[in-house]
């Protein structure tokens, strides 16, 4: 084992980063090794979708939003989580956000959407009658360990400004409890409702992978990007088809790997770029290869 933790932090090591942090979790003993800073805080950027659909996914279990439900838009909610609902990528901030309509028709193809991030978190405010971030401390941050993670829209302004897209900073112990919450699920959240979120949502739906390119069949949950038979891709091509996770626009990913038991976690300092293209499925491939 020391063999291979040697080995991984020679990759780390050698990525054109100024500073790191990241874990390798065993999802079925729950132990866990780490690597890098693991208390200095990154912006997460697209990231954080993973925590705020975790909360929107909360706010459904507690009855406060349906996920079938219409939003003041005309949107589908589960559609909306999904990427399917036909709204633009970037928010048109020169209307309000509930005025944001689809560009395409809804459910014909997968858009990954900042606005429609942003527009969930707008209903669940206007809903509920919580500011989003409290809302996230109290359903997400507070019980999983995310002692560290803040919600800001400042990290992110074009995203919008809750946060909901790309606004979390926090450290890679936040990430941690983050992937706990994703594996293992939180108070406030149906099981059976996470495990339908981890299953691909209209699998059909082709749309483009940010970053990635093309894909016949850009399969999605309910918020997370399930890896399915996309490449290329961000993470290892021995990843199994139900690795669900997401990567973020400044260097960071968590990926979770259901059949082969395995989690890991990156945040770095520097934006995704040609370098996280080749190295990412590199390193995954050695945490697999190690580990799995």
């Amino acid at each position: 084992m020391s063999d291979h933790r040697t080995s991984l932090a020679e990759q780390l090591e050698a990525w054109p980063v100024q500073n790191y942090a990241c874990f390798v979790l065993d999802t079925a003993t729950g132990s866990e090794v780490m690597f890098g800073d693991c208390d200095r805080s990154f912006r997460w950027a697209s990231v954080s979708k993973l925590a705020t659909s975790l909360g929107i996914l909360s706010s459904v279990s507690e009855g406060v939003l349906k996920l079938d439900g219409e939003l003041r838009n005309g949107s589908v909610l589960s559609d909306v989580l999904a990427h399917a609902s036909g709204l633009s990528a970037e928010i048109d901030h020169t209307i309000e956000i509930f005025e944001q309509r689809p560009t395409i028709p809804p459910r014909t193809r997968r858009i990954y959407s900042n606005a429609g991030f942003e527009l969930l978190a707008a209903t669940l405010e206007d809903t509920s009658g919580f500011q989003f971030n409290d809302y996230m401390f109290e359903v997400l941050f507070e019980v999983t360990g995310m002692e560290s993670a803040v919600l800001s829209g400042e990290l992110w302004p074009s995203a919008g400004r809750s946060g909901a897209a790309a606004g979390v900073l926090g450290s890679l112990r936040d990430l941690l409890g983050l992937a706990r919450a994703l594996i293992w699920g939180t108070p406030f959240l149906d099981p059976d409702l996470l495990a339908q979120a981890k299953l691909p949502y209209l699998p059909e739906l082709p749309g483009i992978l940010p970053g990635f390119g093309e894909m016949p069949r850009n399969y999605w949950g309910l918020g997370l990007e399930i890896r399915g038979e996309k490449f290329p891709h961000w993470t290892s091509k021995l990843n199994s088809p139900s690795t669900f996770g997401h990567f973020g626009a400044s260097g960071t990913f968590l990926w979770i790997d259901p059949e082969r038991n395995l989690a890991t976690g990156v945040l770095t300092d520097r934006d995704f770029d040609l370098w996280a293209q080749k190295a990412w499925p590199e390193f995954s491939t050695s945490i697999i290869t190690a580990y799995g």
